[in-house]
């Protein structure tokens, strides 16, 4: 892995939106060409097959939103209504907290 110079970094920093926005524009694009859509499709099974408890609860829970046997709510932390939920115990698929996806990243340790 190639080690960043001090100029690389603060021009990354500049114009981390916009790099951020090409990267995302390639990867859609990239994501329906036929190599693409085979490695999505063989990473979903992948992952299926790795983590099967979560697979179930996050479908089960999929199905309670979408029947309304399970409603959303507003982040648990700050209150905004655009959340995602996050299984505490896989083995409770439809017990859930409502979190934005900032709250959410932190509580898993990701960036």
């Amino acid at each position: 892995m190639a080690v960043r110079t001090e100029s690389q970094r603060a021009y990354y920093a500049t114009h981390k939106v916009a790099i951020l926005a090409l990267q995302k524009a390639y990867h859609k694009k990239y994501l329906q060409t036929e190599r693409g859509k085979q490695n999505k499709l063989e990473n979903t099974y992948r992952m299926r097959a790795k983590y099967p408890e979560k697979y179930k609860a996050r479908y089960t829970l999929r199905n309670a939103v979408k029947t309304g046997y399970v409603v959303k709510g507003a982040c648990e932390i700050c209150g905004i209504i655009k959340v995602e939920s996050h299984h505490d115990d896989y083995s409770k698929p439809l017990e859930v907290r409502w979190l934005c996806h900032q709250h959410h990243c932190e509580l898993e340790g990701r960036r």
